[in-house]
């Protein structure tokens, strides 16, 4: 910080008395020597510039705080190089029925984000979340056995792509909704929760 109008006034009458009595010194060096004073800090100052300018913790100078961040959010393709406990039983049902494995995966995390516990409101069950009527049709005894539903319900799943002669989007309707509702809407049925299941897992 530079010297008080005080120090300043202090200093010029100095000078001004000094050139008045008798000293020879030319304006110039008067204002010479003024001007080296006046930029002098005083031993308890320091100028403005050396200063460090203040910081918010965490902020580097010139680097805007961010109001929010972007945290990815999980599509479903990411459910086909998902991992689990049941990848053998996956590709023996995918080998056994000649479904896409990575079709297979996309339905199971759908249906119950691999969880073989898993129970609907409608009484699905397992990680197909097969209803009991079709599981009994499809010869599966216990719906809790990822063994058996997993087999049921991918035996299921081409049954229906080939009800739809491979119609991806018919066959994932006919398997949310039922084919006797897509046969009548003759496509895939108006309703959300089934148009939600389709977009889910193709995208």
């Amino acid at each position: 910080m530079m010297m008080n109008y005080r120090q300043a006034t202090s200093r010029t009458n100095h000078f001004s008395s000094v050139n008045q009595s008798g000293n020879h010194t030319s304006t110039g060096q008067l204002f010479q020597q003024l001007f080296s004073t006046y930029m002098q800090p005083s031993n308890n100052q320091s100028l403005y510039l050396n200063q460090p300018s203040p910081q918010q913790p965490g902020f580097a100078v010139g680097q805007l705080p961010y109001t929010h961040q972007t945290t990815p959010i999980p599509t479903m393709n990411e459910g086909d190089q998902k991992t689990s406990s049941f990848d053998e039983l996956i590709q023996q049902a995918a080998d056994k029925f000649n479904v896409d494995i990575s079709l297979i995966k996309r339905v199971i995390q759908a249906e119950s984000n691999f969880n073989p516990n898993a129970v609907s409101y409608a009484g699905a069950s397992g990680l197909m979340q097969l209803m009991p009527a079709t599981a009994k049709g499809l010869g599966v005894t216990d719906l809790f056995d990822p063994k058996q539903n997993i087999e049921g319900g991918v035996k299921y799943l081409k049954d229906m792509l080939n009800r739809y002669d491979g119609n991806v989007t018919l066959a994932l309707a006919a398997y949310n909704a039922g084919p006797g509702n897509v046969d009548r809407h003759n496509g895939v049925p108006p309703f959300e929760e089934t148009q939600k299941y389709i977009k889910k897992i193709l995208g």
